[in-house]
Formats: C-alpha cells, sequence, structure tokens
C-alpha cells in the first residue's frame, strides 16, 4: 500500500463525523469538530519533537500522524462506549480521569507501531503523557471557564 492510500485513509477519517472525536475527553459535536484534526497535529508535532529532538531518534512525521490518529480513532471509540466528558462538565476531576485514560490507551498503541524502533517502553508513556497534556490543558482550560 502506498503513501496516497494512507493519506486517503486519514483523510477519510478526518471527515468522517461519527468516527472522529479525539480523546476520550473530547465529545463528538458540531462545535469539536474542528478540534479533531488540531488535537492530532497538535499531538503528532509535539511526538515529533520528543523523539527527534529529546530522545535523538529519527521519526517520520507523516507515521506519527498515522500513529496519533490510530490512536486518537480508538481512545474516541471508547469514549463513545465510555462517555467520561458527560462527566468532565461538573468538574475537573473528571478531566483529570479521563487524561489518565487517553495516556494510557494510547501508551498501549504506541508501542505496536514502535517495536522496530529503539525507544524504551517508558519513553513512550512519557511522550503519551506530554503529547496528551499538550491537548488536555486548552480543553481543561476551556471546560474551567464555561
Amino acid at each position: 500500500m502506498g503513501k496516497n492510500f494512507w493519506i486517503l485513509i486519514l483523510l477519510t477519517f478526518l471527515i468522517t463525523p461519527k468516527l472522529v472525536s479525539a480523546d476520550i475527553i473530547t465529545p463528538l459535536s458540531y462545535a469539536t469538530m474542528p478540534l479533531i484534526p488540531l488535537i492530532i497535529l497538535v499531538e503528532a508535532f509535539v511526538f515529533w519533537l520528543l523523539a527527534n529532538k529529546w530522545l535523538k531518534i529519527q521519526i517520520g512525521f507523516w507515521k506519527l500522524i498515522l500513529v496519533t490518529f490510530v490512536a486518537n480513532i480508538i481512545t474516541s471509540l471508547l469514549g463513545t462506549i465510555i462517555p467520561l466528558y458527560k462527566n468532565t462538565a461538573e468538574n475537573l476531576i473528571w478531566v483529570g480521569i479521563a487524561f489518565l485514560f487517553s495516556v494510557l490507551i494510547e501508551w498501549g498503541i504506541y508501542i505496536p507501531f514502535f517495536r522496530k524502533v529503539n525507544i524504551k517502553i517508558f519513553d513512550l508513556l512519557k511522550i503519551s503523557f506530554i503529547t496528551n497534556l499538550a491537548t488536555y490543558i486548552p480543553i481543561a482550560i476551556l471546560i474551567g471557564l464555561l
């Protein structure tokens, strides 16, 4: 399968409203749809910075777009089954719980993608923590202001 195939798959999922709700915390609505590509891009960029600059491991940006896309699709599907976002409107403790779930689930998804790359499992956990932090902080601030 070529590069164009994966780009087409990525774009298809980005514009498919029911599947894409990036992270357990982000409810699917017309108001949050513009956030989905932004969440994926932010997480991929932070992942790229951490891997390439901090760990000195060269990982292509397109691979990271795919990996963060898959991770966020899976967490969003789990978020549909376990709708934690309904509780996050009540207080920020639920935001923290959703954050921890996202970190652990996405970490578990990163492991098979990078089994052939020289990244330690706990470095992937740190990366998952930091990439989710980069997207959860603005969401938590937004929830806190509402």
